[in-house]
């Protein structure tokens, strides 16, 4: 069997690391980029399972314990050292509770903490502005480059071919199959297509007339200069304040700041906003006061490919038999990675995906108006 996998991102490699590992021998990824360049490595490297659907809760859930063997497998550096959602309305508590009843339905051990014990977990927090919070154990933060490297060099190990600077122009339908990709080195000829590529795989499915309801939203990321380590919890929200603003301090020692900020959809990715800073900050620093003194050493910009209901586009691709789908993700991409490569081999090989809830998140779902609501989007 022959694969094509479009997108060199994390969905994409994982996918052709876990073809290989099932023995297809014959599986290429293309990239427009370099590998990674989209989405995966700008982001937070983050990851959590605690959201608000049954099934992002399980299938992430099932990816973390993924990440967790690959840690000791491949050698990847992973930290559980928590979510923590800080509520600053005592009626926020209450939906919070309910939250974690939700999570322990399914076993992830969230638990309601209030203001004294907010303080054991992060210190530094504002206790004037802070009523309680949500904490999630078993989340955490990884040092997103130096893992997708080893999982690079892995995919590469087990024989994948990975071609940067390639893009796909449009697919060759011919009846219910596609036996080809057009791309700006020539045809690729396949038994299966895997389209991952993030955002343009909106535009990549148009040529065979699939219309894929993904938008890029631009987001704003800033660095600081690098400190001691300061920050206990892998991330805090601010879950009261419009666009949610968190902080993560990485690997090297520096904060990174974000909020969601409404902006023009596809934007350019060039197009930085000055204007963010004090979106971001204030609300920050008023939280966390230590963030006064800081100094912001650089600043990105990149997509969250949304989907209408924020969760990713999986399976196969109606007319065609032998056509799938793995974008959309929503800021979620990188956390799913494992399941996401999973999930799409266990459709190609078994015709089935290896975890029955992942059949509610297929393209169909917008055509049937059954979609799956997720409240818990941050970013």
């Amino acid at each position: 069997m022959r694969v094509l996998v479009v997108g060199a991102g994390i969905s994409g490699l994982f996918v052709a690391r876990e073809l290989a590992l099932r023995g297809v021998k014959d599986v290429t990824v293309v990239d427009s980029g370099y590998p990674g360049g989209g989405a995966t490595l700008r982001n937070l490297g983050c990851f959590r399972s605690s959201f608000t659907s049954p099934e992002h809760v399980v299938l992430i859930k099932e990816s973390i314990r993924e990440w967790l063997r690959l840690r000791d497998e491949m050698g990847l550096s992973l930290e559980q050292r928590g979510y923590l959602w800080v509520a600053r309305k005592p009626e926020t508590l209450e939906g919070f509770r309910k939250l974690t009843e939700f999570h322990h339905q399914f076993g992830v051990p969230t638990r309601l903490v209030d203001a004294d014990e907010v303080r054991l977990l992060e210190p530094r927090l504002n206790a004037r502005v802070v009523v309680g919070a949500m904490f999630d154990p078993t989340a955490g933060r990884m040092p997103i480059i130096e893992n997708f490297v080893k999982l690079y060099l892995e995919v590469k190990r087990l024989g994948v071919r990975v071609v940067p600077y390639t893009r796909v122009t449009r697919l060759v339908p011919r009846g219910s199959r596609v036996t080809a990709a057009e791309t700006s080195r020539g045809p690729v000829e396949a038994d299966a297509f895997v389209v991952a590529a993030g955002g343009d795989s909106r535009d990549i499915l148009a040529t065979v007339g699939v219309d894929v309801p993904i938008t890029d939203v631009p987001r704003h990321p800033y660095v600081t200069e690098p400190y001691a380590e300061t920050l206990r919890p892998a991330l805090i929200i601010d879950w009261d304040t419009p666009g949610s603003p968190h902080v993560s301090q990485n690997e090297h020692g520096s904060f990174v700041l974000a909020r969601d900020l409404e902006d023009a959809p596809r934007v350019s990715i060039y197009s930085h906003r000055a204007d963010a800073i004090p979106h971001i900050l204030k609300p920050l620093r008023e939280l966390l006061p230590l963030l006064s003194g800081v100094n912001v050493l650089r600043y990105w910009m990149g997509y969250y490919d949304m989907t209408p209901d924020h969760h990713p586009i999986y399976g196969p691709v109606e007319p065609y038999e032998n056509l799938y789908v793995a974008a959309g993700f929503s800021g979620h991409g990188m956390m799913m990675g494992p399941v996401t490569g999973k999930l799409i081999a266990s459709w190609i090989l078994d015709g089935r995906p290896h975890i029955d809830v992942a059949r509610n998140l297929t393209l169909e779902r917008f055509k049937t108006g059954r979609l799956v609501k997720e409240l818990a989007v941050i970013g």
